[in-house]
């Protein structure tokens, strides 16, 4: 929140579009972070109180690994959320900043029925890249939407979401996304190689 709200402020004082664009989509990339370690030490701290000692999902090592895969996953995270703007560039059919900035459409990657499909296929295949995928797009997505809507195609666009909407929806997704992440050994074993290679 404090993020999101600080970006507003450079965006309004910056003259440049560039900066402005460049800095949104690097807050973009921060709150999907942010989110990610959230969620995973919640979950992780919820876990010790209820006294189940361990690892943060059953098969991750203890110690350092651990929390070197929680630093990846969060980055990839990161990286997924500010790459979903270049939807800009595709709906405008230019490479230029200026033309992506006054796309007169929003991009495919906007539209919010994608997190839609996302869960519903992590809900019969369960792999640890879907959630980041989901919870990639659905931070990016609840941000824009305090400006622009969420965008449901074919349907149409929904009003901008109130500012208390998009902080508790927040919460919500940094509560609810680690309760779906695949807990098998040779799932998470199969995500950790995913995530080395990267």
């Amino acid at each position: 929140a404090v993020v999101s709200t600080q970006s507003r402020g450079i965006n309004s004082q910056t003259g440049s579009r560039l900066v402005s664009a460049v800095t949104d989509n690097l807050v973009h990339g921060t709150v999907a972070v942010v989110s990610w370690i959230l969620g995973r030490y919640n979950h992780h701290l919820t876990k010790e109180v209820a006294g189940l000692r361990g690892n943060l999902t059953r098969g991750y090592r203890s110690g350092s690994a651990t929390h070197t895969l929680i630093i990846l996953e969060s980055i990839c995270c990161g990286v997924v959320a500010c790459l979903i703007d270049l939807d800009h560039f595709v709906a405008a059919w230019s490479f230029e900043i200026e033309d992506a900035l006054a796309a007169p459409v929003r991009g495919m990657l906007h539209n919010s029925a994608i997190v839609i499909l996302l869960a519903v296929y992590h809900y019969y295949t369960p792999y640890l890249s879907l959630v980041i995928l989901t919870v990639a797009f659905s931070t990016h997505q609840l941000r824009d939407a305090v400006r622009r809507g969420l965008m449901f195609l074919p349907l149409g666009h929904t009003p901008p979401i109130p500012y208390f909407v998009y902080l508790t929806a927040m919460s919500l997704i940094t509560i609810i996304f680690p309760r779906y992440i695949p807990s098998s050994q040779r799932t998470v074993q199969r995500d950790s190689l995913l995530l080395k290679e990267l």
